[in-house]
Protein backbone atom coordinates (compact mmCIF):
# COMPACT_ATOMS: atom_id res chain seq x y z
CA UNK A 1 0.00 0.00 0.00
CA UNK A 2 1.36 3.52 -0.95
CA UNK A 3 2.38 5.87 1.92
CA UNK A 4 0.49 8.72 1.10
CA UNK A 5 -2.69 6.39 0.85
CA UNK A 6 -2.57 5.89 4.81
CA UNK A 7 -3.57 9.80 5.17
CA UNK A 8 -6.24 9.66 2.87
CA UNK A 9 -7.74 6.74 4.56
CA UNK A 10 -7.90 8.31 7.81
CA UNK A 11 -9.19 11.73 6.38
CA UNK A 12 -11.81 9.55 4.01
CA UNK A 13 -12.90 6.93 6.32
CA UNK A 14 -12.91 4.87 3.35
CA UNK A 15 -10.62 1.93 1.77
CA UNK A 16 -8.62 3.25 -0.90
CA UNK A 17 -8.17 0.99 -4.11
CA UNK A 18 -6.01 0.58 -6.69
CA UNK A 19 -8.44 0.42 -9.87
CA UNK A 20 -8.47 -3.42 -10.41
CA UNK A 21 -9.11 -3.72 -7.16
CA UNK A 22 -11.90 -0.93 -7.59
CA UNK A 23 -13.11 -3.12 -10.69
CA UNK A 24 -13.15 -6.08 -8.79
CA UNK A 25 -14.95 -4.99 -6.36
CA UNK A 26 -17.88 -3.31 -7.93
CA UNK A 27 -17.91 -6.09 -10.89
CA UNK A 28 -21.27 -7.19 -9.74
CA UNK A 29 -22.90 -3.73 -10.44
CA UNK A 30 -20.97 -4.14 -13.93
CA UNK A 31 -22.63 -7.14 -14.56
CA UNK A 32 -25.86 -6.37 -13.01
CA UNK A 33 -25.62 -3.75 -15.67
CA UNK A 34 -24.99 -6.03 -18.78
CA UNK A 35 -29.05 -6.45 -18.89
CA UNK A 36 -30.17 -2.50 -19.38
CA UNK A 37 -26.60 -1.91 -21.62
CA UNK A 38 -28.78 -4.36 -24.11
CA UNK A 39 -31.91 -3.21 -23.42
CA UNK A 40 -30.19 0.65 -23.98
CA UNK A 41 -28.39 -0.91 -27.26
CA UNK A 42 -32.33 -1.62 -28.64
CA UNK A 43 -33.29 1.69 -27.80
CA UNK A 44 -30.76 3.26 -29.74
CA UNK A 45 -31.78 1.03 -32.73
CA UNK A 46 -35.28 2.27 -32.29
CA UNK A 47 -34.55 5.74 -31.75
CA UNK A 48 -31.90 6.47 -33.29
CA UNK A 49 -30.31 4.04 -36.09
CA UNK A 50 -34.61 2.81 -36.62
CA UNK A 51 -33.20 -0.54 -37.28
CA UNK A 52 -34.67 -2.57 -34.46
CA UNK A 53 -36.07 -5.52 -35.53
CA UNK A 54 -36.83 -6.96 -32.61
CA UNK A 55 -40.44 -8.35 -30.95
CA UNK A 56 -40.63 -5.50 -27.52
CA UNK A 57 -41.88 -2.16 -28.10
CA UNK A 58 -39.75 0.24 -26.26
CA UNK A 59 -42.02 0.72 -23.26
CA UNK A 60 -41.30 -3.46 -22.71
CA UNK A 61 -38.04 -2.75 -23.27
CA UNK A 62 -37.68 0.29 -20.40
CA UNK A 63 -40.40 -1.67 -18.07
CA UNK A 64 -38.05 -4.64 -17.93
CA UNK A 65 -34.49 -2.99 -17.65
CA UNK A 66 -35.90 -0.64 -14.42
CA UNK A 67 -35.39 -3.70 -11.75
CA UNK A 68 -31.78 -4.45 -13.11
CA UNK A 69 -31.39 -0.70 -12.95
CA UNK A 70 -32.43 -0.46 -8.91
CA UNK A 71 -30.74 -3.85 -8.41
CA UNK A 72 -27.63 -2.46 -9.76
CA UNK A 73 -27.63 0.81 -7.64
CA UNK A 74 -28.49 -1.07 -4.50
CA UNK A 75 -25.39 -2.96 -4.96
CA UNK A 76 -23.24 -0.28 -5.80
CA UNK A 77 -23.92 1.35 -2.43
CA UNK A 78 -23.71 -2.03 -0.49
CA UNK A 79 -20.12 -2.16 -1.93
CA UNK A 80 -19.14 1.21 -1.13
CA UNK A 81 -20.78 1.21 2.28
CA UNK A 82 -18.54 -1.99 2.66
CA UNK A 83 -15.18 0.25 2.21
CA UNK A 84 -16.02 2.53 5.20
CA UNK A 85 -14.36 2.11 8.32
CA UNK A 86 -15.18 0.93 11.84
CA UNK A 87 -14.14 3.28 13.99
CA UNK A 88 -13.29 1.79 17.75
CA UNK A 89 -12.29 3.90 21.07
CA UNK A 90 -9.54 1.82 22.93
CA UNK A 91 -6.17 2.61 24.57
CA UNK A 92 -3.70 0.12 23.79
CA UNK A 93 -0.11 0.52 23.45
CA UNK A 94 1.78 -1.32 20.54
CA UNK A 95 2.46 -4.84 22.10
CA UNK A 96 -0.60 -5.45 23.34
CA UNK A 97 -1.70 -4.63 19.37
CA UNK A 98 0.76 -6.73 18.29
CA UNK A 99 0.20 -9.44 20.66
CA UNK A 100 -3.41 -9.45 19.39
CA UNK A 101 -2.46 -9.26 15.88
CA UNK A 102 -0.59 -12.33 16.69
CA UNK A 103 -3.21 -14.65 18.19
CA UNK A 104 -5.67 -13.67 15.40
CA UNK A 105 -3.20 -14.32 12.63
CA UNK A 106 -2.85 -17.96 14.32
CA UNK A 107 -6.15 -18.77 14.39
CA UNK A 108 -7.39 -17.16 10.70
CA UNK A 109 -4.17 -18.02 9.08
CA UNK A 110 -3.58 -14.38 8.33
CA UNK A 111 -1.16 -13.40 6.04
CA UNK A 112 0.72 -10.21 7.32
CA UNK A 113 1.02 -7.63 4.48
CA UNK A 114 2.17 -4.54 5.95
CA UNK A 115 2.56 -4.41 10.09
CA UNK A 116 3.88 -0.49 10.76
CA UNK A 117 3.40 2.30 13.34
CA UNK A 118 0.27 3.50 11.67
CA UNK A 119 -1.14 0.56 8.79
CA UNK A 120 -1.85 -3.18 9.59
CA UNK A 121 -2.66 -5.03 6.47
CA UNK A 122 -3.54 -9.11 6.01
CA UNK A 123 -5.08 -11.33 3.58
CA UNK A 124 -6.99 -14.68 5.00
CA UNK A 125 -6.56 -17.50 2.49
CA UNK A 126 -9.46 -19.31 1.01
CA UNK A 127 -10.37 -22.61 2.94
CA UNK A 128 -13.72 -25.00 2.43
CA UNK A 129 -15.93 -22.13 3.69
CA UNK A 130 -17.07 -21.03 0.19
CA UNK A 131 -15.01 -17.62 0.71
CA UNK A 132 -12.37 -16.80 -1.59
CA UNK A 133 -10.49 -15.11 1.11
CA UNK A 134 -10.38 -11.46 3.08
CA UNK A 135 -8.54 -8.41 2.97
CA UNK A 136 -8.49 -6.92 6.90
CA UNK A 137 -6.81 -3.08 7.09
CA UNK A 138 -6.27 -1.99 10.35
CA UNK A 139 -5.07 2.19 11.01
CA UNK A 140 -3.53 2.99 14.01
CA UNK A 141 -4.56 6.07 15.67
CA UNK A 142 -4.22 7.67 19.30
CA UNK A 143 -6.77 5.61 21.34
CA UNK A 144 -8.93 4.67 18.16
CA UNK A 145 -8.23 2.07 15.76
CA UNK A 146 -10.31 2.35 12.15
CA UNK A 147 -10.99 -1.13 10.79
CA UNK A 148 -11.82 -2.69 7.21
CA UNK A 149 -12.39 -6.26 6.37
CA UNK A 150 -13.80 -7.29 2.75
CA UNK A 151 -13.65 -10.20 0.22
CA UNK A 152 -10.20 -10.02 -1.35
CA UNK A 153 -9.80 -7.63 -3.85
CA UNK A 154 -7.01 -9.20 -5.31
CA UNK A 155 -8.76 -12.59 -6.06
CA UNK A 156 -11.94 -13.77 -7.83
CA UNK A 157 -14.84 -11.37 -7.60
CA UNK A 158 -17.18 -12.35 -4.57
CA UNK A 159 -20.06 -10.34 -3.47
CA UNK A 160 -20.50 -12.33 0.20
CA UNK A 161 -17.87 -13.68 2.39
CA UNK A 162 -20.01 -15.68 4.18
CA UNK A 163 -19.97 -13.60 7.53
CA UNK A 164 -15.98 -13.30 8.01
CA UNK A 165 -15.68 -10.17 7.61
CA UNK A 166 -17.41 -9.45 10.99
CA UNK A 167 -15.66 -12.65 11.93
CA UNK A 168 -12.18 -11.05 11.01
CA UNK A 169 -13.20 -7.94 13.11
CA UNK A 170 -15.12 -9.05 15.99
CA UNK A 171 -11.79 -12.07 17.16
CA UNK A 172 -9.14 -9.17 16.36
CA UNK A 173 -11.19 -7.04 18.70
CA UNK A 174 -12.22 -9.83 21.29
CA UNK A 175 -7.93 -11.03 21.47
CA UNK A 176 -7.21 -7.25 21.87
CA UNK A 177 -9.32 -7.15 24.71
CA UNK A 178 -8.04 -10.49 26.29
CA UNK A 179 -4.56 -9.10 25.85
CA UNK A 180 -5.31 -5.90 27.92
CA UNK A 181 -7.33 -7.95 30.39
CA UNK A 182 -4.35 -10.30 30.84
CA UNK A 183 -6.25 -13.18 29.48
CA UNK A 184 -4.55 -16.05 28.26
CA UNK A 185 -5.06 -18.08 24.45
CA UNK A 186 -7.05 -20.66 25.29
CA UNK A 187 -5.11 -23.88 23.65
CA UNK A 188 -7.67 -26.31 21.95
CA UNK A 189 -6.56 -29.49 22.74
Amino acid sequence: MKKEWTNILKRTKRLKLNHWQILDHFFIVVYILIIPGFTLFSLLEIYVTKTYDGVRTANELISTAWPWLILAVVFYFIQKRRLRFIKVGVKYSEQEFQEAIERTSKEYEWQIVHNNKKLFQAHRPSNWTGSWGEMITIIKGEDRLFLNSICDPNKMSSVVSFGWNKRNIDTFLKNLVDVKKDIPVLENV
